[in-house]
């Protein structure tokens, strides 16, 4: 017989499924509330991954006997894949990169891109919503100024394939916000507890 070490969580600990993703116009925001009263939802998709990277330095003399270590650089990086693509929603996210436009009497959506020497930083608001107990709960994650870090990717597939929908990556990256507090200037994440 099995020799368990700890006990199991229970599932207010845990989270389940997959993300909403939205953008908003940065700002310094401090709730989920006050991002959510200004968001763009991008659609049905994927995250993939949550990367909080630390870049660490070190300095040492050479008669010293301790090195002196910081933080050199920290990014918040969320990876996924986009099934939607409304050409509007994509030209928000991607902050100025890209442009829309309508033609043949607003029949047709046209994306461009190309030339463009600067990004504008985006919020984006991550969502995890799940029932406990009966009740819907969430979890929410805020990054507070990101960029894509590159502009639309495309994964197609043949016609015949059994899930046939082309889909598109991304990848964001959080950066600092000078303007908010030491600690709290990348990311937050909000877990509903019981």
């Amino acid at each position: 017989m099995p020799l368990y070490q700890n006990t199991s969580v229970d599932s207010d600990a845990l989270i389940i499924g997959n993300w909403k993703i939205q953008v908003a116009t940065a700002a310094t925001y401090y709730t989920v509330a006050s991002v959510a009263s200004d968001v763009t939802n991008l659609g049905a998709g994927i995250v993939n991954s949550f990367s909080h990277n630390v870049t660490k330095y070190d300095v040492q003399a050479g008669n010293a006997p301790d090195p002196i270590e910081g933080i050199a650089d920290e990014t918040f990086v969320v990876s996924g894949d986009l099934i939607e693509f409304d050409v509007a929603n994509v030209a928000t996210a991607w902050g100025g990169i890209v442009t829309t436009s309508t033609a043949i009497t607003t029949t047709l959506s046209i994306l461009s891109g190309g030339g463009k020497s600067e990004m504008t930083p985006k919020t984006f608001l991550l969502t995890n919503k799940r029932i406990v107990a009966s009740v819907s709960v969430e979890t929410n994650i805020i990054v507070y100024k990101g960029y894509m870090t590159n502009g639309p990717q495309f994964t197609t597939k043949s016609d015949n394939d059994a899930d046939p929908i082309t889909t598109y990556s991304f990848e964001i990256e959080g950066v600092i916000d000078g303007n908010r507090t030491a600690g709290d200037q990348l990311y937050s994440i909000h877990k509903w507890l019981d």
